[in-house]
């Protein structure tokens, strides 16, 4: 009966300890969501909406956080030579919005990607949407946006395919899928 107490009395420490734990743990976690909280990025932009046709330097002045994700990122080499064989008369429009989280990371990125790649044949514009996906000049209709950030890769005018809002795997490689079957896909 002696051992049995022993363990009672120890396992009955380890309990109260653990409750102690335990109110420590929540005591600092309510402390926490007293504070002040600000997300990583804005939920609103602190600058005006970009809307319209876009040159890229505009678009990394839009924020710092902006140029930040551009001089930050590095590509796969193996898809930059990819997309630099992309065939003549390749177009991607990027659909975007200034005030859109997910274009803040990606639209950057492919203004890296696209640099790396400068010596082939694909062509790159910019066009900044409102939160309702619109522009001032009229230039969506028949794109079928709904999602930003949204790329379309086309060749001569011929749409191959689309990387929307965010890629399945990276944005160099999901581009450089979509030039590998552009470069196998019939003439119209």
């Amino acid at each position: 009966m002696g051992a049995a107490m022993r363990g009672v009395k120890r396992f009955g420490g380890l309990a109260d300890s653990m409750r102690s734990r335990r109110l420590r743990f929540l005591a600092a976690a309510a402390t926490l969501a007293a504070l002040p909280w600000s997300p990583a990025v804005p939920s609103e932009p602190q600058h005006d909406p970009v809307l319209g046709r876009v040159r890229p330097a505009a678009i990394l002045d839009i924020a710092p956080e902006w140029r930040r994700g551009h001089d930050d990122y590095h590509p796969d080499p193996s898809d930059i030579d990819v997309i630099r064989s992309a065939p003549d008369g390749s177009l991607v429009m990027v659909y975007f919005g200034s005030w859109c989280s997910d274009s803040v990371i990606a639209v950057p990125r492919f203004l890296k990607i696209i640099g790396a790649a400068r010596d082939g044949h694909l062509k790159a514009r910019y066009v900044g949407v409102d939160r309702t996906k619109k522009e001032p000049a009229g230039r969506l209709e028949g794109v079928g946006l709904q999602l930003v950030p949204t790329f379309v890769l086309s060749v001569r005018g011929r749409e191959i395919g689309r990387i929307v809002e965010t890629p399945v795997t990276t944005l160099e490689h999901d581009l450089a899928l979509l030039v590998r079957k552009a470069l196998t896909s019939p003439e119209p």
